[in-house]
């Protein structure tokens, strides 16, 4: 991991952003539980920062982190709803990850030009 980068500054931001989708799109407008939308929502903040912000941004770049986050996303959040029961979530899972993905594209636009600094190869 990059030594450079503040990591309570970028995990809070990428909450502000994660969890009140979550909230809105599952909770709010399909019935999902607060409690579990949110256990979803912190499980794919961790993982989608550790593996996507974290490993695959810097040494692949934007396009490449944001196609892995709406996979990991999606299956997080389809895999997670249908093992609490909601078993016609799909719908609710692809839209979730629709929105979840545009703002990531723009989050990592931020980690690159913020919290992870260039080495002299022009590497991250």
């Amino acid at each position: 991991m990059d030594e450079s980068v503040n990591h309570g500054k970028a995990i809070i931001i990428k909450s502000l952003m994660v969890l009140p989708v979550v909230w809105i799109i599952l909770s709010l407008f399909n019935g999902v539980s607060f409690w579990h939308s949110t256990v979803l929502g912190l499980v794919l903040l961790l993982l989608s920062y550790f593996t996507g912000d974290m490993f695959i941004l810097p040494k692949m770049g934007n396009a490449s982190a944001t196609i892995g986050d709406l996979i990991l996303s999606l299956i997080v959040l389809w895999g997670g709803l249908n093992l609490f029961g909601y078993s016609k979530a799909l719908g609710e899972s692809i839209l979730t990850v629709v929105v979840l993905c545009a703002g990531e594209y723009f989050y990592h636009k931020w980690l690159l030009r913020t919290q992870f600094r260039e080495t002299r190869n022009g590497q991250y």
